[in-house]
């Protein structure tokens, strides 16, 4: 039994809302996962899915699931404001949100769909130091990736059928291969844009495997036009063809979900 706490932890701006609901603390969280829907939805709906309350529950940690919202034209227009950027509020209520509900400030593994996805890669870039592993999944325009010493590991993933997100979203992958950033692509076969579960259920193997610390941040590599595992010597002339993976154990599992 858990109890879902719902608050709106700042002031919202103009039009933007920031709500969010969570488990209850028990106390001994060693984490929280932070589950973000698409575009101006609610994400209450993530904390009934028993796959990822299982994994939760198995890795010892929280979990919230943020409600934010803007004004679709002002994200998607020339201004690009709102809860998309984490700098003007959304990021800031997050963080006030896991210290509220847990006490401290807990590392982060942050799982996003579509908008969702459009928060997840910008927050993980405004504070990479407070998160352990990340997923994105299908946003429709991305930032440029940022050089930075702390970089952690994460997907960047689309539907091969999701024909108006599929490039920029390699794209963004590539870019952050070529700054040296431990990154895995995967282009999921047949699939158009909408939640996929052995796409998450792949995400939450790749989780799995950050949290008990059971990868090296050099190989394995994947090529992701061969899909043949490449040495750390080998991918150093075109990095961005490269899908990092943090366990040679997650190949056959990325093998069946990528196509190319």
């Amino acid at each position: 039994m858990f109890l879902l706490l719902i608050g709106s932890v700042v002031q919202t701006f103009a039009e933007d809302v920031y709500d969010w609901h969570a488990r209850d603390a028990r106390g001994d969280e060693v984490a929280v996962l932070v589950l973000c829907p698409g575009m101006n939805s609610d994400g209450a709906h993530f904390l009934s899915e028993e796959p990822w309350v299982t994994f939760a529950e198995d890795h010892g940690l929280g979990i919230i699931a943020v409600n934010f919202s803007s004004d679709p034209e002002r994200m998607y227009g020339v201004e690009q404001a709102g809860y998309y950027w984490p700098e003007q509020g959304s990021g800031t209520a997050l963080l006030d949100a896991i210290d509220s509900t847990y006490g401290r400030d807990l590392p982060i593994l942050i799982y996003g769909f579509s908008g969702g996805a459009h928060f997840t890669s910008r927050f993980v870039e405004w504070v990479p130091e407070r998160v352990l592993t990340w997923a994105a999944y299908s946003a429709q325009f991305w930032d440029d990736p940022l050089a930075s010493e702390t970089s952690p590991p994460g997907i960047v993933a689309c539907g091969e059928l999701d024909s108006a997100r599929w490039f920029p979203s390699f794209s963004y992958f590539y870019k952050g291969r070529e700054l040296g950033k431990p990154w895995t692509w995967v282009s999921i076969a047949e699939t158009g844009h909408h939640r996929k579960g052995a796409f998450e259920t792949f995400v939450r193997a790749y989780f799995s495997q950050i949290m008990n610390s059971n990868f090296v941040t050099s190989e394995p590599f994947v090529d992701v036009d061969t899909e043949q595992v490449q040495t750390a010597d080998d991918s150093s002339f075109q990095p961005g063809l490269l899908s990092w993976l943090p366990n040679s154990d997650l190949l056959p599992q990325w093998q069946k979900l990528h196509h190319q």
